[in-house]
């Protein structure tokens, strides 16, 4: 065929001629022709469309060509750092082309060219965060492909080669879905060629990966620069790839900010079996271990090895579902529901079916459809939606994440100033959550105008059987608990303070309880994040509103029985948190108020006295204690749990 005619050769070829269609060479007994169509941009090259034909047999396939950006070579030319990796990279990717697996993808031309370096490789059909929608993935068949790239990531530690950047943005999966391949190797190295070498002196402060997913806390924080590098740095990979099957919330929180995603990531949210990382509603919990496994912060304590990790994901596989998420959407959301029928439903009257096809329209075009009404939240209905069926079959769903979820409606037309409550949410309130998301104070997904409905649409996890703080007033509390609930409460709110945010609707039925049965454990959250506001007034209601809650909690019958020592000293507390209400007062700030509950709680728990006195985890610590005198009460139907938490070590 004349359009099979070889024009050029691999060393005269140009970058340029990737742009161009026609444009044929030859790589041993293959050749290449350009399409001149522009697939792609990563972050060191550009990927473009080609087709190669095989000599013996004329098959013809779609394969894509990579080529470094023009800026990445010209810092290879003054930068020895990048230099220096650049030359180990291209040497380690040499051997993985040598390298045959059927889950790694091959690489068919890693060949300098005329001006730049070209790599050639199969056209596969998406990434396997791309194919979850798209093929409607059970938790059991992610788990499975994500298992099958794990394979060939072992086998190129088993060749001594590192990944650096194993994401599942990095993970190809077929037209199918059926196998997976783990590619992209621009950062990829051989541990032969460093010798012994360690973060500090190789890295040498540059930041390589990607953050969030594949930059380790060994490769940035100071205090383990000195750890050697080795295949611990893609073991780390594998937890925030196994968390990113099922939710698009980084491990680390949100990554608006990098230099607090940085910091934050130094810090670990896995530190010597302690755990702070936040797993959805919905979230297969039997794959906890083994991402608390690969992301702990000290790279000697993770799995030892990828096939540790598979090994155990392969034991875990029965426990996961498989049943497709489509016919579990379809029962939620049960399409055969009128409006009318979801108004009947509710027990507020005011919540009409005209209201609710009118929340049907604004949340219909993001991909959702209303199940039922649950109320109203500051006079703002709120509704369960489900993903809409027909997006999530057709592979048109925007969010790996496809739980059901809380939507507050915020209808703009009955808000004063509506286009500076927008503004508001959009530059301040969503991306302070965002920042403290991580601390339990919201389950916030994501906000959305609507612009056709002139709506704001606040997305919230949903909680399956929640309590409310209406529930704690009725309850008997030991005065331990009481305070602790109202210092990890407290250490929420105050998280938006810091950013001069209040969150202006502080009540018991805002207070939201989320029970897990399997540790018999209780996570408080301050919702009813509807009508935040910013300024010392607003702040001052919720402190105002935290001390009711607290002087609530603190029956007078437990303070009776308190040791003759220190009743004096709660019933002064009592007075003190009445006193916010007194005009004549001045309100406590919430530092104030943080300090009078932590002396209190002090007061009656040795181990929080030790803790708060050596610098100890606080709040882990409060979480422990309201677990220990809530979670029977609020879930009484649960066993209950007579163990206290136990002393902490002095030493």
């Amino acid at each position: 065929m004349t359009d099979w005619v070889e024009t050029t050769s691999i060393g005269t070829f140009k970058s340029e001629d990737l742009t161009k269609p026609g444009i044929v060479f030859r790589y041993n007994r293959y050749l290449y022709r350009t399409q001149g169509k522009h697939i792609a941009n990563g972050g060191m090259g550009a990927v473009y469309e080609l087709e190669r034909r095989d000599d013996d047999t004329g098959a013809v396939e779609a394969v894509v060509g990579k080529v470094f950006h023009s800026n990445y070579l010209s810092q290879l030319r003054t930068d020895e750092v990048t230099r220096r990796d650049h030359h180990n990279n291209l040497a380690a990717m040499a051997r993985i082309a040598a390298i045959e697996h059927p889950n790694i993808l091959p690489t068919y031309v890693s060949a300098p060219i005329s001006d730049n370096y070209l790599f050639v490789t199969p056209r596969m059909g998406m990434t396997l965060l791309e194919a979850i929608p798209k093929h409607n993935l059970t938790p059991r068949a992610r788990t499975k492909l994500l298992v099958q790239a794990l394979e060939g990531l072992a086998t190129l530690h088993a060749a001594r080669l590192i990944h650096r950047d194993f994401t599942l943005r990095n993970i190809l999966v077929d037209d199918g879905a059926n196998v997976a391949y783990v590619f992209d190797f621009d950062l990829a190295m051989s541990l032969d060629d460093l010798g012994v070498q360690n973060y500090r002196s190789y890295y040498k402060g540059r930041i390589f990966g990607s953050p969030g997913w594949s930059v380790a806390p060994e490769t940035i924080d100071q205090a383990l620069m000195d750890s050697p590098i080795n295949t611990s740095l893609d073991i780390y990979a594998i937890g925030g790839a196994l968390h990113g099957l099922f939710t698009d919330q980084l491990l680390y929180g949100p990554s608006d900010d990098m230099w607090a995603l940085l910091i934050r990531i130094a810090e670990g949210v896995v530190v010597g079996g302690k755990s702070k990382v936040h797993y959805p509603d919905g979230f297969p919990l039997v794959l906890r271990t083994s991402i608390e496994g690969c992301i702990e912060r000290d790279p000697s304590q993770r799995f030892p090895s990828v096939q540790a990790v598979v090994q155990e994901l392969r034991g875990n596989l029965r426990e996961l579902p498989d049943e497709r998420p489509s016919r579990k959407a379809a029962r939620v959301v049960e399409k055969t529901k009128t409006n009318e029928a979801i108004a009947l439903a509710t027990h507020d009257p005011t919540i009409t079916s005209e209201l609710v096809e009118s929340a049907e329209r604004a949340v219909f075009d993001w991909g959702y459809a209303v199940e039922r009404s649950l109320g109203r939240v500051r006079g703002h209905p709120i509704f369960l939606a489900a993903p809409r069926v027909d997006m999530v079959e057709s592979g048109q769903f925007p969010d790996a994440n496809i739980f059901p979820k809380l939507v507050t409606v915020i209808d703009l037309t009955k808000i004063p100033d509506p286009r500076r409550f927008v503004e508001n949410w959009q530059q301040h309130f969503w991306p302070t959550l965002k920042r403290v998301r991580q601390g339990l104070l919201t389950s916030l997904h994501k906000v959305i105008y609507d612009a056709n409905t002139s709506s704001l649409l606040l997305f919230s996890e949903y909680v399956d059987e929640p309590r409310f703080g209406d529930r704690v007033a009725e309850l008997d509390l030991n005065i331990d608990g009481a305070l602790a609930l109202g210092f990890v409460v407290i250490r929420q709110v105050a998280a938006l303070h810091e950013h001069g945010m209040a969150h202006n609707n502080i009540s018991p039925s805002a207070l939201l309880f989320k029970g897990a049965a399997a540790t018999r454990t209780v996570m408080p959250a301050m919702i009813g994040l509807v009508e935040p506001a910013m300024g010392a007034e607003a702040m001052a209601g919720d402190c105002r509103g935290l001390a009711a809650m607290i002087l609530a909690w603190l029956r007078p019958n437990r303070v009776a029985a308190l040791h003759v020592r220190i009743k004096p000293m709660f019933e002064a507390l009592r007075t003190r948190l009445s006193a916010a209400f007194d005009k004549q007062v001045k309100t406590p700030s919430i530092d104030e108020l943080m300090a009078m509950i932590s002396d209190a709680l002090a007061l009656v728990d040795f181990n929080f006295s030790v803790l708060r006195d050596s610098g100890g985890d606080l709040q882990e610590y409060g979480l422990l204690l309201i677990s220990l005198r809530l979670y029977h009460l609020l879930w009484p139907s649960v066993p209950v749990v007579s163990a206290r938490p136990t002393q902490p070590s002095l030493h």
